[in-house]
């Protein structure tokens, strides 16, 4: 169990470890997905109430409406007066999900498991996706595949969070009356990046506890943990009935495998910068401590004599 109150350096690193050796062993991004979601709900803690700190845990990830099967192209036109889209366009896809009642859990005859990203201007006009694109870093014509050489340049370094830290009331999340309120939820974060196929990948967590911006910030060391288990998958076996393709990228490009080695190296290199830069931190913390004992034991010495 990790507890957030506080969510520890060794937390994390245990965390981390756990979320990027959930690729071994399974057949499809999905099935990895699903280990990741039910991971973070089981085991995130709050130990002042002794319960779960969250009550839904999804993973989102935009894929090519012709990539997807027969039932999520049906969903995805439904909700566009049943109109046949372009192969290529975009949608926001929910791979997996995990919480505390059954409907929380993945159906993928669920209502809006797809949504389609039909233009810049639709997706301008739904804050609920467009704000997290944005708080990502990124913009909506990059995560379209419509700038497809910006997309390259950021996809390496790009692992940033969606934060809400009061989740009532918020145009940004769009089940208001059926999560927030009922369950009382209190902030929302999403946790994502890039992934070399182009493809926007999110850990969205909804969790019962107040979560401050610093928390935050700390846990979007997580995504890159999670974009490393998911790499393996990226534009072969997503789903997990899905046959098994090649890596191909919005311009139909094959992605080479270097790519996909590259990323996870740069994706680990930011793991050692950001525990080289803790343990700084404490280390900087530790020499202050001592410090102050030490100007206390001079103190007394000298009350002393």
């Amino acid at each position: 169990m990790y507890n957030q109150t506080p969510f520890t350096l060794k937390n994390l690193a245990k965390c981390s470890l756990v979320l990027r050796q959930f690729a071994r062993n399974s057949a499809s991004m999905q099935e990895t997905s699903q280990k990741i979601t039910d991971y973070i709900y089981q085991h995130f803690y709050d130990s002042d109430r002794s319960q779960n700190s969250c009550v839904l845990v999804r993973l989102f990830k935009t894929h090519p409406y012709g990539e997807l099967d027969d039932s999520l192209q049906a969903s995805a036109r439904s909700l566009m007066h049943n109109n046949f889209p372009p192969y290529e366009m975009k949608c926001w896809t929910l791979l997996a999900s995990a919480g505390k009642e059954p409907q929380c859990n993945y159906v993928d005859e669920a209502p809006n498991i797809v949504i389609p990203l039909v233009n810049e201007e639709l997706v301008a006009q739904m804050p609920p996706i467009s704000e997290r694109i944005l708080q990502l870093g990124l913009d909506i014509p990059t995560v379209l595949g419509i700038a497809d050489e910006k997309m390259l340049k950021m996809e390496p370094k790009l692992l940033n969070i969606f934060y809400i830290p009061s989740a009532q009331n918020s145009q940004f999340i769009a089940e208001q009356n059926s999560l927030i309120i009922p369950y009382q939820l209190k902030s929302v974060l999403g946790i994502g990046g890039l992934l070399p196929s182009g493809s926007l990948f999110m850990v969205e967590i909804l969790f019962n506890i107040e979560i401050p911006l610093n928390l935050a910030e700390k846990l979007n060391v997580l995504a890159v943990a999670v974009k490393t288990a998911l790499l393996p998958f990226d534009g072969e076996v997503v789903f997990n009935n899905s046959p098994n393709t090649p890596i191909v990228m919005a311009n139909n490009k094959i992605v080479p495998r270097e790519i996909l080695e590259a990323s996870q190296l740069i994706g680990l290199s930011h793991v050692l910068d950001f525990y080289q830069d803790e343990m700084l931190r404490h280390a900087s913390r530790l020499q202050s401590i001592i410090g102050k004992l030490k100007e206390k034991v001079e103190e007394r010495h000298k009350q002393a004599l």
